[in-house]
């Protein structure tokens, strides 16, 4: 069985700026998003993949960006993946966000 991450955080900053973030974070980590959900602008949820031996560097790059997970993930000795879930609710989020649906005929 593959280990698995859990964190949860509440974010104040841009909902764009956090998910992009996140991305960021994975990518220079060696990790990839493996899938999404968007619950409008209240909440995201990340999956993803990661290398075993880079969940110490997918944190410290989370941090420099304004999101400190708890707890601080460390590296797996076998370096294997390892899979994670990433949940942000945006404290500022409305529940609100509508988008403009093109009108088919």
């Amino acid at each position: 069985m593959r280990p698995t991450l859990a964190f949860d955080l509440v974010v104040t900053m841009d909902r764009n700026a956090a998910l992009t973030a996140v991305a960021d974070a994975l990518g220079g980590a060696g990790g990839w998003i493996v899938d999404h959900s968007l619950f409008s602008d209240v909440m995201a949820v990340v999956r993803f993949a990661l290398p075993g031996d880079r969940t110490t560097d997918f944190g410290a790059r989370l941090a420099e960006r304004g999101l400190i997970l708890d707890p601080d993930p460390t590296d797996q000795p076998n370096g294997d993946e390892i899979t994670g879930r990433l949940t942000l609710t945006f404290a500022q989020g409305t529940g609100d966000l509508k988008r403009a649906v093109p009108a088919f005929q």
